[in-house]
């Protein structure tokens, strides 16, 4: 009896187990048969989809009201207004403008001896002399192509508006006395060594030349002949520009003859010549060395022309003596080969300026001749 007890609590035992099985084998199955057939019948269009469908709405960038943070404490250039969600209520936050200081530039303070100065401007000074753009007024061989840009120089515009009313007055009483157009287009200095004397020839535009006045030149080195080198002491002869204006000049002020120009550069490659020289100044005093000194009045007159026609259209002619009445000398030996060819050159050029007429003797003044 006892082993068939234990017989059937066996065989009990084993049907559980059994039926659990099966009962997790149907759940398996009953499981993957209604994932098919829920898939099958949304393929069949019988089973619609229980999901919400979702709208992506896409809003314009410039709708976006971003608020912006508080700046930290101590900036003072702009204000942010508070954009709280309760107080925008969807709208545009509101800001206020607040001006700005201009940004202040590095300069330094330029100091000026003119006595008619008030105030010291600040201005950022020059590393170089003022310059104005010089351009040749005619290609020819003995004139420098070099240029340099014009440059705003407010020293160069305070000496102007300091010496430009009594020049411009001076001038244009000259320009009256002689029945000449006021203001010209174009100025020449016509500079004859032997007689000392820089003739001041101008026209207006389109116009012919006319002997504006005679210039009495008050100090001037060397002797007839061009400048060859550095230290000669040589005043230069040819045809030439003025490079630039020198406001600030030592001798009051002064225009820079552009020597050496292209022929001078052309003769001293064929003589094997260097160090030619340079800063060749029309300019006040009565003091040169090199330079051609017209007293501080006339180098007024003159620096303001120059200003006012521009610089392209002023031309210099050096000359050592007046070709137009003497005409050209014979040649010198101790000059170089070349020089009869320069001094044709420089009688064309001037040619075009009429020389004032002869001063009467005085037995013709005696006689009524």
């Amino acid at each position: 009896m006892m082993a068939r007890a234990l017989d059937d609590g066996r065989a009990t035992l084993l049907r559980i187990r059994l039926g659990t099985i099966s009962l997790l084998a149907l759940g398996v199955v009953g499981t993957f048969a209604g994932a098919g057939g829920t898939i099958a019948l949304e393929r069949l269009g019988l089973l619609a989809s229980q999901e919400p469908a979702q709208t992506v709405a896409k809003i314009p960038a410039d709708a976006l009201v971003i608020p912006s943070p508080e700046m930290p404490a101590g900036v003072d250039r702009f204000t942010y207004v508070s954009l709280d969600a309760v107080e925008l209520g969807w709208t545009e936050p509101k800001v206020e403008i607040v001006a700005v200081a201009p940004l202040k530039t590095l300069s330094e303070d330029i100091p000026t001896t003119w006595s008619t100065e008030t105030r010291v401007e600040r201005v950022i000074p020059l590393l170089e002399p003022p310059r104005l753009a010089i351009r040749p007024p005619q290609a020819s061989a003995w004139f420098s192509p070099r240029a340099s840009a014009p440059l705003r120089d407010y020293r160069l515009a305070r000496r102007l508006a300091e010496i430009s009313p009594g020049a411009s007055r001076r001038l244009t009483a000259r320009f009256a006395a002689a029945k000449a157009a006021w203001p010209p287009a174009e100025v020449a200095f016509v500079t004859i060594k032997d007689e000392k004397v820089v003739e001041l020839h101008a026209r207006p535009e389109g116009g012919t030349w006319k002997l504006i006045h005679r210039y009495p030149v008050l100090a001037a080195s060397g002797k007839p002949g061009p400048k060859l080198v550095q230290g000669d002491k040589q005043v230069p002869e040819g045809v030439y520009g003025v490079s630039y204006l020198n406001p600030a000049s030592r001798y009051h002020v002064s225009l820079r003859v552009n020597y050496p120009n292209a022929f001078d550069r052309q003769m001293a490659a064929k003589d094997g010549r260097k160090d030619l020289g340079g800063d060749i100044m029309f300019h006040g005093k009565a003091v040169s060395a090199g330079c051609i000194a017209v007293g501080d009045e006339a180098a007024e007159e003159l620096f303001v022309l120059a200003a006012n026609v521009g610089l392209p259209n002023v031309k210099i002619v050096i000359a050592p003596t007046d070709f137009r009445r003497h005409g050209l000398p014979s040649a010198n030996p101790s000059h170089p080969e070349w020089v009869p060819g320069l001094y044709t050159q420089v009688a064309s050029a001037m040619t075009p300026f009429k020389p004032p007429p002869p001063s009467p003797s005085l037995l013709s003044s005696f006689f009524g001749n």
